[in-house]
């Protein structure tokens, strides 16, 4: 049974009908109204409206909640969007920079060197920034194989057009994953390196690693 009548907090026309939920939400939703100052018709209406444009997108509301814990957890890095061609194009054009030094015989042997071990110190800065991710990331997903399921299931708000998790052992898990289309070498070996230092903070370890295109898969292992 519902009637028809004006919202106390705006113009809109609202319907006040009885929906049955579970009494935890009930209550955590009364405690959030009251601290906001709000009447928990308000917020109950707002709740139901972002939950109708999810649905009609084609999201599952339930997807999207692991979306907003890594969110949360992210934004404590000063997390800023970038396009993933942008990156793309900043590390191609150093890395091709450094190696054409490193083997330009016509430059001091001990510059070349140094361009050299430049190039190996950018992969190791995409590693130690997953590792430090990975640490973050761990207070709110404890279990990788949990991350995982996350990762794949809003995976359309990432820069992946598709994520694949596949247990092949009890401490072995396949993951594959389809990014933009256009991807570079440098693109997939800067990814590598992240998730090389991501995976350390779950006990993991890449024992295998296969990139073509924009086709990313990688075989995780528990260490011993």
């Amino acid at each position: 049974m519902s009637k028809e009548g004006q919202g106390q907090e705006g113009e809109e026309a609202y319907s006040r009908t009885t929906i049955m939920v579970p009494k935890n939400i009930a209550s955590e939703l009364s405690r959030v109204a009251k601290t906001r100052g709000r009447t928990l018709f308000h917020v109950a209406g707002e709740g139901l409206r972002l939950t109708t444009e999810l649905i009609k997108d084609g999201f599952e509301p339930s997807d999207l909640i692991y979306f907003w814990r890594l969110y949360k957890i992210l934004s404590s890095m000063d997390v800023i969007p970038m396009p993933m061609k942008l990156i793309e194009e900043v590390c191609t054009h150093v890395t091709s920079v450094l190696i054409n030094f490193s083997n330009n015989e016509k430059l001091p042997a001990e510059f070349r060197e140094e361009a050299g071990k430049a190039v190996n110190e950018l992969w190791n800065i995409y590693e130690k920034y997953g590792h430090q991710v990975g640490a973050l990331i761990r207070m709110e997903f404890d279990n990788l194989e949990e991350l995982l399921e996350a990762v794949s299931r809003v995976s359309r708000l990432l820069a992946v057009r598709h994520v694949e998790v596949k247990k092949l052992g009890p401490n072995t898990i396949e993951l594959m994953a389809i990014g933009p289309s256009g991807t570079s070498d440098i693109g997939n070996k800067a990814l590598l390196s992240f998730i090389r230092g991501f995976v350390t903070q779950y006990d993991y370890e890449v024992v295998s690693e296969e990139a073509r295109a924009n086709v990313l898969r990688v075989v995780l292992q528990k260490k011993a």
